[in-house]
């Protein structure tokens, strides 16, 4: 009996549905939650991406550990945040492109004269924990000193051009990353539709040449 030998193709096609999704890790700011406006929108419109979410909290020590254990068992391949969680995107010490947002740096000092300080304060979005107000003291700012950025060839800055919170940081911006600072006239410092937008928003603009 004669026995033959099949070649296969070494080229295999899947449907657009089963190509798989880049995972893109969001870390939301100060006094918010995974359940922000911006974490929907990016959960409701880029469907190119598995956006994924967690709440993180002003201890920047556990929530900088929380996001890397996290990289690595879920094969995340983008880390971005946005404010503090754009600060806390920045430190986290993995090796996949990252997109801080405003970033909050040297919160030590950025978020001493913050009114909420020193005060009980309501979350801005439920969390996922239920707790719905915290108290951020002036003696827990301590625990940013000595945290450094960690910058790679894949980290990405994109700054305001007006932030009316943290002030005019382009200088700081583009002495941390050089030319992978990208200024924004899309958004103040909060996150505006704008900026989001696809194919127009700058943050998918950049995204997209990940």
């Amino acid at each position: 009996m004669w026995v033959g030998v099949i070649k296969l193709s070494a080229h295999i096609f899947f449907p657009k549905e089963m190509t798989m999704k880049k995972k893109l890790l969001y870390i939301h700011g100060f006094r918010s939650s995974a359940r922000s406006s911006t974490i929907i929108t990016l959960k409701q419109v880029y469907n190119d991406y598995e956006i994924h979410a967690f709440d993180v909290t002003h201890h920047p020590v556990e929530s900088i550990k929380k996001i890397e254990d996290y990289v690595a068992l879920h094969g995340i391949d983008i880390l971005a945040g946005s404010s503090l969680g754009g600060y806390y995107t920045l430190c986290a010490k993995v090796e996949i492109p990252k997109i801080a947002v405003n970033p909050a740096l040297n919160p030590e000092n950025s978020m001493q004269y913050m009114p909420e300080i020193g005060h009980t304060v309501e979350y801005y979005n439920q969390r996922e924990d239920g707790v719905q107000t915290f108290t951020c003291q002036p003696s827990d700012l301590d625990e940013f000193r000595g945290i450094e950025p960690f910058i790679t060839p894949v980290t990405h800055i994109i700054g305001s051009d007006h932030d009316e919170l943290l002030g005019d940081m382009r200088g700081k911006y583009r002495a941390l990353v050089g030319d992978r600072f990208h200024e924004s006239s899309q958004l103040g410092h909060r996150i505006e539709p704008e900026f989001l937008a696809i194919p127009t928003g700058d943050f998918y603009r950049l995204l997209s040449t990940l």
